[in-house]
């Protein structure tokens, strides 16, 4: 059976944050909305292992997965992959969750980027970065962005994955409500906005991150989603106002939700805030910007 040059992986699969989200017109060939989002990997992460085996794919998943194992998206990346490749050999895979679930943050995208370019290494099928991405997009519109592993400028449908650079990093109080929340129901609703109220700034957050300055990037922080999310969950809208009012240089609600998000100074700030900030939510972290694994994907060009 062929391998590849390793014989078990480890890797951390980062969350992330949009710092800018704006929804635009739909794809005409399969109604698929075009986005345009400035998004950051931060240090909140799942932790993925992955061990060759002679045949077959498993998923072992800590918490245990709810639905079939079939729908996940970690157990769908290896599949993909084997089927682009036509690799013969199998693959165990271990997930432990830390990444709350449709919270905003891309867990699942985020695990299936990680297989993507683990198995990638793992299995010596040696696909480029840009291959890896075209794989990616299959599984959702943020899958792309982890194989880049890095800020980034996110167009069309998810696919177009255009690194930013960024001075100086980011520290974070990430904060989720206990709100549960459908993505498509989101864009359903958004859809039905008779206009839309605020769009964000993407270049003008693109430049502060570029000069390090921190209090440019709150001032930009904007995500459309927040025009029907806000009105409907007085959860998300009371944690955002927290962590405005405790601190936060600026605040703004991640993806289709729930989770919310405050930008602080630096480090000791961000634990003072997080204290403060822990009782309003089901689970709150102090997160810095972090990088995905991207020097796994086996392929010079990544």
């Amino acid at each position: 059976m062929p391998i590849g040059a390793e014989q078990r992986l480890e890797l951390e699969c980062p969350a992330k944050v949009n710092l800018t989200l704006d929804v635009l017109e739909r794809r005409p060939e399969d109604g698929y909305h075009y986005i345009r989002s400035v998004m950051v990997p931060i240090s909140l992460c799942d932790r993925l292992i992955l061990e060759p085996a002679p045949e077959g794919i498993t998923l072992e998943c800590t918490p245990a997965v709810t639905g079939r194992v079939e729908e996940n998206l970690a157990y769908r990346a290896a599949v993909l992959l084997r089927e682009a490749t036509g690799y013969p050999g199998g693959v165990r895979i271990r997930l432990e969750k830390a990444i709350p679930v449709a919270g905003g943050l891309a867990g699942g995208s985020t695990d299936a980027a990680g297989v993507l370019l683990g198995l990638n290494r793992l299995w010596g099928t040696r696909l480029t970065r840009e291959e890896l991405i075209r794989l990616a997009v299959r599984l959702g519109s943020d899958v792309p962005f982890f194989i880049v592993g890095r800020p980034a400028r996110v167009e069309g449908v998810g696919e177009r994955v255009t690194p930013v650079p960024a001075a100086r990093p980011l520290w974070l109080v990430v904060a989720t409500p206990p709100v549960a929340k459908s993505t498509g129901k989101v864009y359903e609703l958004f859809d039905q906005l008779p206009s839309v109220p605020f769009r964000p700034d993407a270049a003008a957050v693109e430049a502060a991150l570029a000069e390090g300055d921190p209090v440019g990037v709150a001032r930009g922080l904007c995500n459309v989603f927040e025009a029907v999310m806000l009105p409907r969950h007085p959860e998300i809208a009371r944690l955002k106002e927290a962590l405005l009012a405790e601190g936060a240089l600026g605040a703004v609600m991640s993806g289709a939700g729930p989770t919310v998000f405050g930008l602080v100074p630096d480090e000791v700030a961000g634990a003072a805030l997080l204290d403060r900030i822990r009782p309003l939510a089901r689970g709150a972290w102090l997160t810095r910007c972090a990088a995905a694994p991207s020097a796994a994907c086996g392929a010079d060009s990544c």
